[in-house]
């Protein structure tokens, strides 16, 4: 069939026969000479996108295992890959001490004789004293002073045997504590167990009034079964926490309420005895046991419950509690600080990585080396583990290129405290804080200009050689805290004995005496000022009212003479006028009633006088003005 060249969609016959077997390659493009050839270029690629073992261009997409994926599907299936987490152990070769065994304890004080019905408490069992006994577990007889009522509650909780009947009537001794008599009216108690168990026992008393008091509302002072771990000291993990059920990235740890002392605070793992934050401890490579030998582990926990934080050694520290499984294999349980208090250790907690983050050496032993480990050596992790001086044995060059920047920044990295930027054009060091304190032994060498305040009055030093300038139609401001003293190199060896120099002022008063004299004026026109002197004189060429305006300037003058300008000048102390030869007394202006007063322009010497003046033929008056400054 024909094709027309009227209607656009026929234009274009579609292939004839295609070909979809072209070789990869630029050929694919150079080798087309029609339209045709270039189809046929894409349908080899596209055939060898699907499948390049056999079929057509244009056939389904492969079915494997009872799937099949398109580009779409790919790209999902492998960001789950991507995203995937998965759980390794993560090894710190920093060794860790525990701390020694010590058992918590508290101090009871009787200030007096206990009532009938005061209660100690003791974890869970509470002691209740008695003026008479019967026979009910944990009753304490009162006795006939304080120091017999304490040593009755001793020999309950201890369980001695009682005297005739005078201390206790009690059948079970005490699982928390055991106590002794103390200083004065004390019972000194102390936990059963070592460690930091016996920091969660209970001190409570119930008295009408202040009778008896613990020094604190638990027992105390007890360490040897948990370590808190240093960051400073490179013992705490180096990446942020993963705290609790969640799939954040990170070490898994379990959010502790009770840190520093021991729990069981774990975070769910496959079983209750392999928790997620179950930590491996060894002593270099020797597993560390309890004295009935069992395997000990560790829960490592946190002190803060939000996800994502970065340990420290303030608020977000991190800690091991030491555990081992029950006799029955299927839990965990707390061990006695005297099985590993003062241990040095090893251990290796679980991390929490996304696929495409794992390590290469991540699957040859099932154990990574943290931060402590010469395998992960990053400068972040260097400066983190440095603790103390660096020492330096050999010179070190930083070679920064001409396309790149050394630079501190600030917290968020926005803002940049210290940077340098070499280029071509010349290098540059910018320095961006809100003090600097340079303590220099020697002078500052400055072999350029300094330009300062440059985003406001710019002042140059030197820049221009010998020269403290503003740039500019700024002005320049010389100020001194005490005094300011101008000084050159030929006053040495003048008879001026001032070595500082010429002092600007010595007291306020100057300055208040410079302001009366002179005014607010520059010290060149004081200066000039103060040793200058105008005298004009003038006739009177027409009679003049009182009042009325006198002037020797253009358009009507009256007199012959225009007289001195004393508009630069204070009207009252600096102008004098004489009238035939008699000093006339001034006034600022008729109201004050004096001989003369300011005429209408200080620029032409206009005076104006409370009485008229004659210009008597031969005989006119005469005028003479002196301008003082």
């Amino acid at each position: 069939m024909g094709r027309t060249f009227i209607r656009q969609d026929a234009q274009i016959k579609n292939s004839a026969v295609y070909d979809d077997t072209g070789a990869a390659g630029s050929t694919l493009e150079t080798g087309a000479s029609s339209i045709e050839d270039d189809l046929n270029s894409l349908r080899a690629q596209v055939k060898r996108i699907l499948d390049d073992s056999a079929g057509n261009w244009y056939d389904d997409l492969s079915t494997v295992n009872t799937k099949k994926r398109d580009l779409k599907d790919l790209n999902t299936d492998l960001d789950d890959v991507e995203e995937h987490r998965f759980l390794f152990r993560t090894q710190v070769l920093t060794d860790i001490t525990v701390p020694a065994d010590v058992k918590a304890d508290s101090v009871l004080t009787a200030s007096s004789q206990p009532n009938d019905g005061d209660t100690v408490t003791t974890g869970t069992k509470t002691y209740t004293f008695k003026t008479s006994l019967t026979d009910v577990d944990g009753y304490v007889l009162i006795g006939a002073t304080a120091s017999d009522s304490l040593d009755n509650l001793i020999a309950a909780i201890t369980l001695d045997t009682p005297i005739g009947g005078r201390y206790a009537a009690s059948t079970t001794a005490n699982g928390f504590v055991t106590a002794t008599a103390g200083a004065g009216d004390t019972v000194d108690v102390e936990a059963l167990a070592g460690g930091t168990q016996g920091n969660l026992i209970a001190t409570t008393e119930n008295t009408s009034g202040v009778r008896l008091s613990w020094t604190g509302s638990t027992l105390s002072g007890g360490t040897g079964d948990v370590v808190v771990l240093s960051v400073a000291g490179s013992e705490a993990p180096s990446v942020t926490a993963a705290v609790g059920a969640v799939d954040t990235e990170g070490a898994v740890v379990a959010y502790n309420s009770n840190f520093p002392n021991i729990t069981l605070d774990e975070v769910a793992g496959p079983n209750a005895i392999r928790p997620k934050n179950l930590c491996i401890i060894r002593d270099s490579q020797t597993v560390i046991q309890t004295s009935d030998g069992k395997d000990i582990w560790a829960l490592i926990q946190s002190e803060s419950n939000t996800d994502g934080h970065t340990f420290d050694d303030s608020s977000n520290q991190v800690m091991l509690s030491f555990v081992k499984e029950n006799t029955d294999g299927d839990d965990l349980e707390l061990v006695d600080s005297s099985d590993i208090a003062g241990q040095s250790l090893n251990y290796s907690y679980v991390r929490r990585l996304k696929f495409d983050s794992l390590p290469e050496t991540a699957f040859l032993s099932g154990i990574w080396i943290d931060q402590a480990g010469t395998s992960d050596v990053t400068l972040d992790n260097a400066i983190d583990n440095q603790v103390g001086l660096a020492t330096q044995v050999q010179d070190i060059d930083w070679n920064v290129a001409d396309t790149y920047e050394f630079a501190f920044t600030a917290d968020s990295g926005a803002t940049d405290l210290f940077k340098i930027t070499p280029t071509a054009g010349g290098n540059t060091l910018l320095i961006n804080f809100d003090s600097l304190d340079i303590d220099l032994t020697n002078d500052a060498d400055i072999s350029q200009g300094i330009k300062v305040d440059t985003a406001g009055t710019e002042i140059d030093v030197g820049v221009t050689a010998g020269h403290v300038e503003t740039t500019g139609s700024n002005d320049l401001h010389l100020q001194g805290a005490g005094e300011m003293y101008l000084d050159d190199g030929n006053q040495t060896g003048s008879t001026w004995t001032q070595t500082d120099g010429i002092k600007l002022s010595d007291t306020t008063t100057e300055w208040d005496n410079f302001d009366t004299v002179f005014g607010e004026v520059s010290l060149l026109k004081a200066i000039t000022r103060s040793g200058r002197r105008s005298k004009t004189y003038a006739e009177v060429t027409s009679n003049i009212s009182a009042n009325t305006n006198v002037t020797g300037a253009g358009g009507s003058p009256n007199i012959d003479t225009q007289l001195g300008d004393y508009s630069g000048v204070t009207f009252l102390d600096d102008v004098d006028v004489y009238l035939n030869g008699e000093l006339m007394e001034g006034g600022a202006d008729a109201a004050a009633d004096n001989d003369y007063y300011p005429g209408d322009t200080a620029a032409n010497g206009d005076l104006k006088f409370e009485f008229g003046l004659e210009a008597s033929p031969g005989n006119p008056d005469k005028i003479a003005m002196i301008i003082y400054g």
